[in-house]
């Protein structure tokens, strides 16, 4: 199964940006309001600098306390994200997810931002295909008898 494949299935052309002088509060009450986990930070043109995540913001917390509430996201977010195209293949991207230690990651196609998945869409996908996969056995055992 490739990232693509699990962009059909969300609503992809729904990714949540801020630029990077937003206010960490800002960024934080955009996450809760929206129900999501993490946002890019990119340019005004564009071009992408970094993801910012719950995550991002509690390690803020507890370095900066009350600080942080005066913070940018370019101060916290991750300018070293790891990123995935929708031709990756699922376990590519679970392999990335494992080894960066990252729950969500943009999906570039040509360097433009189409999509971004979370550690939760790659999980659903490959539990759905174990399902069809066990479906399939199963239809062939009875086959045989």
């Amino acid at each position: 199964m490739r990232i693509a494949d699990i962009l059909k299935q969300k609503d992809h052309d729904r990714v949540v940006t801020v630029l990077p002088a937003e206010p960490v509060p800002k960024v934080a009450a955009l996450l809760m309001d929206q129900q999501i986990g993490a946002v890019v930070v990119r340019e005004a043109a564009g071009r992408i600098l970094g993801i910012l995540g719950e995550r991002d913001i509690v390690r803020g917390l507890a370095k900066e306390r009350a600080g942080v509430l005066a913070l940018e996201a370019r101060q916290l977010m991750n300018a070293d994200a790891a990123t995935c195209t929708p031709e990756d293949q699922v376990r590519d991207v679970m392999r990335t997810m494992t080894t960066r230690r990252c729950r969500h990651l943009p999906v570039l196609d040509g360097g433009k931002l189409v999509g971004i998945i979370s550690i939760g869409d790659v999980l659903k996908s490959r539990l759905a295909e174990q399902q069809q996969e066990e479906a399939v056995l199963l239809d062939l055992s009875r086959a045989r008898g």
